[in-house]
């Protein structure tokens, strides 16, 4: 009887599977980070997409209108608000931020005369904040806010490539779902169905929640300074506002320049404007963000700065503005999927 090679071919043949799924995942690690950006961009205009057909269903169950011709007047109101408020603040904006642009060097030079008695705090300055890499810096960041609203054409642009995503992605929904669907067995397609249910949902009352937030935030910032007579009060709360787009991180970023602003005025003043910050995160803390995202799953601010740090380090500034959705999808497919699925275990989602 002759000797089988049956143990060799198995071998071999599973060795041939383990290096061809590890060329595979290096391949698809490739393309992703080749193409990480227009994913990211992708994932933007599905989130434009869930929050207009989100409010285009609450409007047609309001109102005797049927989901197209609530999505037509969404869309509508859409660009008539971002057209007028262009048209209405733009200007406004862009010259304080041209007078930001000023000011903000100033400051810097003065608060680093002021510290020039205290050895400890003037060699920190020295190593960090030289006058003329903080002009640089100042100059550069505030030179290249302030051009897009000289040349808008970038940032249109961008908004145009995500905009018309959410339009596609509003308007026919389910195609694109039915696709995703198609690529799982039939048996497990329901429970697909609910999971894609349940991230639309949380991904819609999110960027509700995001909108609501960030419009308060700069209506509030923009009355505080104006009480407190800090130059450039428009940009300062613009600036504010987008910057709440990213917790943790946004609302420290945007204290910087209001507070250097404010350091012009005299110490008093950077005190003010800093209570005045305080007191405005805090209120979007602890009241309005609760009160309108009762239906979001709340990360741990712990997550969120995890994922801020990992996908600002992978992707950059888009990566960074796009950390916490992210953050909620994956945390949604962890609680439906491994901890419901696998661990039966029940999760009380929103």
């Amino acid at each position: 009887m002759e000797p089988t090679n049956f143990p060799v071919n198995f071998f071999i043949r599973r060795l041939l599977i383990a290096v061809g799924i590890g060329v595979a995942v290096f391949i698809l690690l490739f393309l992703l980070g080749h193409l990480a950006h227009l994913l990211l961009l992708v994932f933007a205009g599905i989130l434009v997409g869930v929050f207009l057909r989100g409010v285009a269903n609450w409007l047609s169950n309001h109102v005797p209108l049927s989901v197209g011709w609530s999505l037509t007047l969404v869309i509508f109101l859409v660009f008539y608000l971002a057209i007028m408020g262009s048209l209405l603040l733009g200007p406004t904006i862009a010259n304080n931020f041209s007078e930001l642009n000023q000011i903000i060097p100033q400051a810097l030079a003065r608060l680093q005369t002021f510290l020039k008695g205290h050895d400890i705090i003037e060699q920190l300055l020295e190593n960090f904040l030289q006058q003329d890499k903080a002009t640089l810096l100042a100059q550069n960041m505030f030179s290249r806010i302030a051009g897009v609203f000289s040349s808008l054409m970038g940032l249109v642009v961008g908004l145009l490539i995500i905009f018309a995503n959410g339009f596609y992605f509003s308007v026919e929904p389910q195609v694109y779902i039915n696709g995703v669907l198609h690529l799982f067995p039939k048996h497990r397609r329901k429970r697909a169905s609910l999971v894609l249910s349940e991230l639309g949902h949380v991904l819609r009352w999110w960027l509700v929640g995001r909108i609501a937030s960030m419009t308060v935030i700069g209506i509030l910032t923009w009355g505080g300074l104006l009480l407190l007579d800090i130059p450039s009060a428009a940009a300062l709360a613009f600036l504010a506002a987008v910057l709440s787009f990213v917790p943790n991180i946004g609302p420290l970023l945007s204290v910087v320049p209001a507070a250097l602003v404010g350091w012009l005025q005299g110490p008093m003043s950077v005190l003010y404007v800093i209570l005045l910050y305080t007191i405005i995160q805090t209120l979007e803390s602890y009241v309005i963000t609760p009160l309108i995202q009762r239906q979001v799953i709340m990360l741990p601010p712990a997550l969120i700065l995890t994922a801020q740090l990992a996908m600002g380090m992978a992707f950059g500034i888009l990566g960074v503005l796009l950390a916490t959705p992210f953050a909620v999808v994956i945390l949604v497919l962890i609680q439906m999927l491994y901890i419901e699925d696998i661990l039966e275990e029940s999760v009380n989602l929103p």
